[in-house]
């Protein structure tokens, strides 16, 4: 688990190729999906490079799948004001029992 702070993608540049993370940087991907991607790079390198070697496009699906689940459940104002009383976002996640692992 992240508890620290980084800048976005800091993780994810040692386990990704430098084009994989041009690809993230640009619309739809967003502040969440940089997130999971440090995350699934910190927690899991090796699976997260080979996802990568299925290819591009089969990586930047499932990041984009993630991206949408995990936004919509830390979107809702339920969740922003648990975030605002100190709640960590991967606790809101894993209280409704969203994978966050690759």
């Amino acid at each position: 688990m992240l508890t620290g702070k980084t800048q976005p993608l800091e993780i994810a540049k040692k386990v990704l190729d430098p084009e994989t993370i041009r690809s993230v940087n640009k619309a739809p991907y967003n502040r969440f999906g940089w997130a999971i991607l440090d995350r699934w790079a910190f927690n899991s390198p090796d699976l997260l490079k080979n996802l990568e070697k299925e290819g591009e496009v089969v990586l930047l699906g499932r990041l984009l799948e993630q991206q949408e689940t995990e936004q919509s459940a830390l979107s809702t104002t339920a969740a922003l004001e648990q975030q605002a009383a100190g709640t960590m976002p991967h606790e809101i996640l894993q209280a409704l029992e969203i994978n966050t692992e690759l």
